[in-house]
């Protein structure tokens, strides 16, 4: 009696074993760690919409082999560079496990309507992906990082290898043009500079070396780490206007040169933000204003301008 207790106790053991066994590789079956693997040559549209306290929306847009970045009316030119980065990333986008399904959990990954942004991609009108990307978490110990995402109208947050945040929380003034000067340095003959009051201070350059009017020579070391500077200067920050008029003029950069079609000119203007109180506009960049403060593009441009001066007025 006892040996056939103990064999029904063992054979009910082995079964719940078995039935454990069977029902935990089917879960484990179940879950498919593909979450995007769109087809690179086809897809012709991607929309970002951007969550947090600045929320915006934009489309970058195929169109006869090549892509444009499209916000309302604006259009500009998208590196192709920036396009393969995305689309690669579309491709192969697979999970490492499933985080949470339930809804409560979601501001933990950061993952609500409210903070995530959401990508949708198209191929013609057929959409191939529908994702939101949240929060990340990066491991110190292993230098790695992870990122949180979710497929739209589907519980599951998945745990992603990567930063996400770099390739798919994209914005609109990441494929804006942030030049303020486009020409060789080295083409440059003269520049002239203009306060508010119209009063103007000149340098130009003879035989290579520069000069003050009256042929006063500029410390060449200083003018050549100025130029420098100046030709890889970028705005950072696009200021919301998008025309200068009715702004009021503080200071104007104008420089002359060889293989200039026409001079540059770099304005500085009031802005009515304290904090960021200056709007930059260049010549060559007409459709963008930049904001700025006492030791940003200001200070490279306008700033260390005045050492060139005489009383470094």
């Amino acid at each position: 009696m006892k040996t056939r207790t103990l064999f029904i106790i063992f054979f009910l053991f082995l079964l719940v074993f078995a039935a454990s066994r069977f029902f935990s590789g089917h879960r484990e079956s179940s879950f498919d760690p593909v979450i995007s693997a769109v087809d690179t040559n086809k897809v012709d549209r991607i929309q970002f919409i951007s969550g947090g306290p600045a929320p915006e929306e934009f489309e970058l847009k195929k169109s006869d082999g090549t892509w444009e970045a499209i916000q309302n009316s604006k259009k500009v030119s998208a590196p192709l560079t920036h396009i393969n980065a995305i689309l690669n990333t579309l491709s192969n986008l697979k999970a490492k496990r499933v985080l949470t399904k339930d809804v409560a959990k979601y501001p933990e990954y950061e993952i609500t309507e409210e903070q995530a942004a959401r990508v949708i991609a198209w191929e013609g009108k057929k959409q191939v992906a529908d994702l939101w990307i949240g929060g990340f978490k990066f491991d110190q110990a292993a230098r790695s990082a992870s990122s949180f995402i979710r497929i739209n109208k589907k519980p599951e947050v998945f745990l992603v290898d990567g930063f996400l945040s770099m390739s798919l929380k994209q914005r609109f003034d990441q494929y804006r043009d942030k030049k303020l000067f486009k020409s060789d340095v080295n083409d440059l003959t003269s520049l002239e500079w203009m306060d508010a009051s119209g009063k103007k201070q000149v340098v130009q350059k003879e035989d290579g070396l520069w000069y003050y009017a009256g042929m006063e020579a500029v410390d060449t070391n200083a003018i050549s780490q100025y130029l420098n500077g100046l030709s890889n200067t970028q705005g950072s920050e696009f200021s919301n206007l998008t025309s200068t008029q009715g702004l009021n003029l503080i200071e104007k950069l104008t420089l002359y040169g060889n293989n200039m079609v026409e001079p540059t000119t770099i304005s500085t203007f009031i802005n009515q933000d304290t904090t960021k109180p200056f709007l930059i506009h260049s010549s060559v960049n007409p459709d963008a204003l930049f904001l700025s403060d006492t030791v940003g593009i200001y200070k490279r441009i306008f700033g260390d301008l005045r050492q060139f001066w005489p009383n470094g007025q």
